[in-house]
């Protein structure tokens, strides 16, 4: 056992970074817009904690936060926090949520006639699978993830045509890319420490834990992955935007 979460290691990026990350890209592209709203949960720490990272880098970037907005459980009207930012003349609307409340917030940012230039993080990813969803609405957003289906690199074009050709045309997202990644880690570990049938289990997570404490990974959602002694992933962010229905890389 290592670190605070024992034997655990993760493959999704630490949430953290990725509020950071969105902060440092959208410093770096300031069409996107220059008065940004955020909405968040904040009984969620996932979405707080990305806030809160994106907040200080934001600061450090010298960005105009204009409005906060916030929710928690299961609230599906966001006409209050969208009325708000808005009327704070936001053009900028970062959604550091998952995929089923920015759906909700989409449609009736549309509703409203509110059209500002939306980005999200890697909870957002299968947007386009939200039932219900006019995924027009979609178009146009931003997100930052660690795996963009239309990259052109050999393993990606190869992993999306095998999980299509399985998933009845179904394009993977992220979420499907970490748990492929998952698998190869772990083989990478097992083949690396020389796991054999006969070991103890006791044995095989020491030699797990050394592997992956030690070891860099390269695979769909990054190159030269490594991890830390409390299981904490690092690799790089990818920003992504929709268009035409399909998730496309941004502009770097």
């Amino acid at each position: 056992m290592t670190g605070a979460y024992g034997n655990i290691f993760q493959m999704c990026f630490s949430d953290p970074n990725q509020g950071s990350g969105s902060a440092t890209y959208i410093a770096a592209h300031p069409d996107l817009g220059s008065k940004i709203a955020v909405i968040y949960k904040n009984d969620d720490p996932y979405s707080k904690g990305i806030f809160d990272t994106f907040k200080a880098q934001a600061a450090t970037e010298g960005l105009e936060i204009v409005y906060e907005g916030t929710f928690k459980g299961e609230e599906s009207d966001f006409n209050v926090q969208l009325g708000d930012a808005q009327a704070a003349g936001a053009d900028l609307l970062f959604l550091p949520i998952y995929y089923t409340p920015a759906s909700q917030i989409l449609t009736q940012a549309d509703k409203m006639g509110y059209k500002p230039t939306v980005f999200g993080v890697d909870g957002m990813d299968g947007i386009l699978g939200v039932e219900g969803f006019d995924t027009s609405l979609a178009e146009g957003v931003y997100l930052l993830t660690p795996f963009v289906a239309n990259a052109e690199d050999e393993q990606t074009k190869t992993f999306v045509e095998n999980y299509k050709a399985r998933a009845n045309g179904e394009v993977p997202n992220q979420f499907a890319a970490d748990a492929y990644d998952c698998i190869y880690a772990l083989a990478q570990a097992c083949e690396a420490a020389g796991i054999t049938a006969d070991m103890s289990n006791a044995d095989i997570c020491a030699a797990m834990v050394e592997q992956f404490t030690t070891m860099t990974f390269n695979g769909l959602t990054g190159s030269d992955m490594t991890w830390n002694e409390n299981g904490e992933v690092t690799k790089a962010p990818k920003a992504m935007i929709i268009e035409n229905g399909e998730y496309v890389p941004a502009a770097e």
